[in-house]
């Protein structure tokens, strides 16, 4: 139907909007508007009013918001079977959305001309390596341990449990314009995949390793919303900010083998898992999908193993 440029922002629902919104704080994010039914935060990058929704209600995941290039992208998706006609957004930070279902049920939101905002300032980061020692010769004073929360970028990508893996790839290679970048087979059957990794179709422009992971269940649910943090300085600051605050970890600090970034994962007040990475692989149309097996695929290059509980339900592991 249409080529997504980007996943624009998670939906998701709390009962508590102040602790919520503590929350994102604590995890690197600003407030950018809040009504008495919704949260919406943004995040330094000022491309988009915000990366972040949360309404007031059950802790539940309603749906992802994807952006279109046009708004005669918007025209083509309408088309889509079970798609809303164009509306207006009325929302803080506005634009123009048609709404859809995906196979699993979740709300899907196709998202045009909303408002930008100023960037915001970061610090500044720069790092001595073993072949350029001298890059960085001022004084580097990054903060207080633990002095601040990390500083999150944009909205990166979101994991899912859906309940019918190819039926799930299908509709959003075939809807938004996914491409696969790579998956995991089966436990018990190489010809199954458990886990597919998809990115945005941007041709030979370079993107990040995935922007839709899912995950074979045998109901659907929603793992997690990552977010872009500046730097690995970055990631690790945020980790002992939150840490202090007295969140739940939920693993890390690490590097993937699969998209290769360092991450690290938190959980909300509600079990709800967010993370930090930064450092990903890029890939364009030029790369070709691999298969992984288990072992390899689900083992970090450096960290701590991949824990079971990470793929829980989120309630229990609610705060």
């Amino acid at each position: 139907m249409i080529k997504a440029t980007d996943l624009a922002y998670g939906r998701l629902g709390a009962p508590d909007l102040d602790r919520m919104e503590e929350f994102l704080v604590n995890f690197g994010m600003v407030r950018a508007d809040r009504t008495k039914k919704a949260l919406y935060m943004r995040g330094t990058d000022g491309d988009h009013h915000h990366i972040h929704v949360t309404e007031l209600g059950e802790p539940t995941h309603i749906g992802l918001a994807w952006w279109a290039s046009s708004e005669e992208d918007l025209e083509i998706i309408s088309k889509a079977p079970g798609a809303s006609e164009i509306h207006e957004i009325d929302e803080p930070g506005g634009g123009k959305r048609v709404n859809l279902t995906d196979p699993d049920g979740r709300i899907i939101e196709v998202i045009y001309g909303m408002e930008t905002v100023d960037d915001l300032d970061v610090r500044d980061v720069a790092i001595n390596t073993g072949n350029d020692k001298y890059k960085r010769t001022e004084i580097q004073r990054l903060s207080m341990n633990p002095g601040q929360p990390s500083q999150v970028k944009r909205s990166a990508h979101a994991v899912v449990k859906t309940a019918d893996l190819n039926k799930f790839n299908e509709w959003y290679q075939s809807t938004l314009g996914l491409i696969m970048t790579d998956s995991i087979m089966d436990f018990e059957d190489e010809t199954k995949d458990m886990m597919t990794f998809n990115h945005i179709d941007a041709g030979d422009n370079y993107v990040d390793h995935h922007v839709l992971l899912a995950i074979q269940s045998d109901h659907a649910e929603f793992n997690h919303l990552s977010f872009e943090a500046s730097d690995f300085d970055d990631v690790q600051t945020g980790h002992y900010w939150l840490k202090s605050k007295g969140y739940k970890h939920a693993w890390g600090i690490g590097r993937h083998m699969l998209g290769s970034q360092v991450f690290d994962y938190w959980r909300d007040p509600w079990g709800r898992i967010h993370e930090h990475w930064t450092d990903s692989d890029l890939v364009n149309n030029a790369h070709e999908p691999q298969r992984w097996a288990p072992p390899e695929g689900l083992n970090n290059q450096w960290g701590p193993d991949f824990p079971e509980s990470f793929v829980d339900d989120p309630h229990v592991h609610a705060l």
